[in-house]
């Protein structure tokens, strides 16, 4: 599991990699996602984005269940159109709530192509700042892992 500080440090790592990889290759044209089977969301996604958009990322607890009944109280409001001082409250519990979030380490930071250059793809697989563990090593594959939250937290710390 981790804080949300942690994904913040974690998520900062990544983005370093992905720049030394950009330098490497400037004809690359890609961003970074944070990705689990069955789903994935922008690597600047907020706690909020992440809850709405990929609730599979965040650690079943009691604070993602009470944010999750917040997030459905206040779509049902939304809907209700009634936008007052409930409203309000309920937003800034959310607010406090997501800080208390935990994120799942196994995530992982994944190169998403906006032009798709098989060649391009091929050398990534085989690069050294990818793990070429995660990623498979053959041509059908388009799938480049950089590494899991984890691994890019505990190299921020050494």
């Amino acid at each position: 599991m981790l804080s949300h500080d942690q994904l913040q440090v974690a998520v900062a790592a990544g983005k370093r990699q992905f720049d030394l990889i950009r330098q490497k290759y400037p004809d690359l044209k890609a961003c970074l996602v944070l990705s689990l089977p069955g789903g994935q969301t922008e690597i600047d996604s907020s706690p909020k984005q992440i809850l709405s958009k990929f609730p599979a990322m965040i650690v079943d607890d009691s604070a993602k269940t009470s944010a999750l009944d917040i997030m459905y109280r206040l779509k049902t409001l939304e809907r209700q159109a009634k936008v007052g001082s409930e409203t309000e409250q309920l937003i800034n519990q959310l607010d406090q709530i997501t800080t208390w979030l935990k994120f799942d380490e196994k995530c992982q930071i994944e190169i998403r192509f906006k032009d798709l250059n098989y060649d391009l793809v091929w050398k990534l697989q085989a690069d050294d700042l990818v793990d070429r563990t995660l990623t498979l090593q053959n041509k059908a594959s388009i799938r480049i892992v950089l590494g899991i939250l984890s691994r890019f937290i505990s190299y921020a710390q050494t």
